[in-house]
């Protein structure tokens, strides 16, 4: 239970001013007849998936991301990582380490808990950052958008392989919208302003459904 608690709590901790908690949330007990614990369950009830995109100095982001910017080389290469610095969902603030927390040490420890209980999805917390550095510019047609640049073009491929999706349908999900009518499927392209909002978008999407898959799994 302790170590599923521990990989929970890299996921909704950050540093919010002077405050730590980043949801609210309880833990259920259950017990059988002869008063042993039979079950727990964690009931989160509020995520700011905001934060996942967006922080203010001098806040940080949810811990996991931090963690993984300090794992070993062969992951980092794996992952495509580097300096916390580097990405554009941790770099709006300048907090990038807290006072007494080693991240080095916390990995250890957090994977030391993913090993206990035989589950890791740090591809997709990876992912997330390299989403988050994907830059639009404007397109040829009128308010349309394409990537920024060779740079733009890099951490887009890095989130595909991660994700394991197709390159051109993830780059027309940014950069259009999508609407049904009963007659007929229209395409309508988006501004950069726009598809800036809509990878945000899909990065807070993404993050909240891997909290929800670790506390169903755990």
């Amino acid at each position: 239970m302790r170590f599923g608690l521990k990989l929970l709590r890299i996921h909704v901790w950050s540093k919010f001013v002077h405050f730590q908690s980043r949801s609210e949330k309880f833990v259920e007990i259950q017990f059988d007849k002869h008063g042993g614990i039979s079950g727990a369950a964690i009931r989160t009830y509020f995520l700011e998936r905001f934060r996942v995109c967006q922080i203010n100095d001098p806040e940080r982001n949810y811990h996991c991301f931090y963690l993984l910017c300090v794992v070993s080389q062969k992951e980092i290469e794996k992952y495509h990582l580097g300096n916390p610095k580097s990405f554009h969902y941790l770099n709006q603030s300048k907090c990038y380490e807290l006072a007494g927390v080693n991240d080095a040490h916390e990995y250890l420890a957090t994977r030391r808990a993913m090993d206990v209980v035989g589950m890791s999805k740090e591809e997709v917390t990876a992912a997330i950052l390299h989403l988050g550095n994907t830059e639009f510019t404007k397109g040829k047609e009128i308010d349309s958008s394409v990537l920024k640049d060779d740079k733009a073009k890099v951490h887009l491929k890095v989130t595909v392989e991660l994700l394991r999706c197709g390159s051109t349908g993830l780059e027309d999900a940014l950069c259009k919208r999508v609407m049904i009518t009963p007659d007929e499927i229209i395409k309508r392209s988006l501004d950069p302003l726009s598809a800036a909002g809509s990878r945000d978008g899909l990065a807070k999407t993404i993050y909240s459904r891997l909290f929800d898959w670790y506390k169903v799994v755990l």
